[in-house]
């Protein structure tokens, strides 16, 4: 287990990609600190990594709130008096835009955006970055080490034309993995990003079949490969490698 008696924060681990990855931490011997906004899905995977030998805590937690993050901080050292490792997974779309009457017409233009939708989207993927790693990274300085590893996108790695409050946060996400692993790595802090294509969760299932209702979903990789990019920065990659950004999706 390589990584006995760390203590990891998960972000969004109530469900699809940030549980898969609390998981997997755990089969590697991580005890893990699962955060989410629903209560009964960070439960229930606490009990699923405690079901693997693991510690566990199920903390429900905005992370876009300063204060939740924070006391999700605090929380975590007062139970294991470390934080070894934070994975930001929490983000996506909201569900609620879904449920658009009528089948979906997207992308929306840059002009048709509300500016509520384009605050809360940016809000959830980008700005719960910025919180988490402002509330983590003064202990992992202070101690000289510890990991970040921030789930992007695609979307977020060159121009697209779908909508734009999403894409502009990843790509966001991905300069500021870049810019705190230049201002860390004298401290022995890495900050790493996993850039996926399409993954398989419930979320984008439901949002796909609002897009095209009655057609086949197209192919898409499980959340089990994110998880495995996850590892592979923690556990299998050169300690000099930091603000880099892994791709999960192929050419053309």
């Amino acid at each position: 287990m390589r990584l006995d008696g760390k203590a990891a924060i998960v972000t969004g681990g109530g469900r699809g990609i940030g549980r898969a990855i609390a998981l997997a931490l755990a089969r590697e011997g991580a005890d893990a600190i699962v955060a989410a906004r629903t209560q009964s899905e960070v439960e229930a995977v606490a009990e699923e990594v405690r079901a693997l030998g693991r510690q566990a805590l199920a903390i429900p937690t905005d992370v876009t709130a300063a204060q939740e993050v924070e006391q999700l901080v605090e929380q975590t050292i007062d139970e294991f008096g470390h934080i070894d490792i934070l994975v930001n997974s929490a983000g996506g779309i909201p569900y609620e835009l879904y449920d658009y009457p009528g089948p979906l017409r997207m992308p929306k233009g840059i002009w048709e955006i509300e500016e509520a939708t384009w605050d809360r989207i940016i809000a959830s993927n980008l700005k719960s970055v910025f919180l988490c790693m402002k509330a983590v990274l003064p202990h992992m300085i202070e101690r000289g080490q510890g990991d970040i590893v921030n789930i992007a996108s695609k979307l977020g790695r060159g121009p697209t034309a779908s909508e734009g409050s999403y894409p502009a946060a990843k790509h966001a996400v991905i300069s500021l993995t870049q810019t705190a692993a230049l201002q860390t790595r004298a401290y022995g802090v890495r900050v790493n990003a996993v850039s996926p294509g399409m993954v398989d969760t419930p979320g984008l299932r439901r949002f796909l079949t609002a897009f095209s209702p009655g057609q086949e979903l197209p192919p898409m990789m499980s959340a089990e490969s994110v998880a495995a990019a996850v590892i592979y920065l923690l556990c299998d990659a050169p300690r000099e490698m930091t603000g880099q950004s892994i791709d999960l999706f192929g050419i053309g």
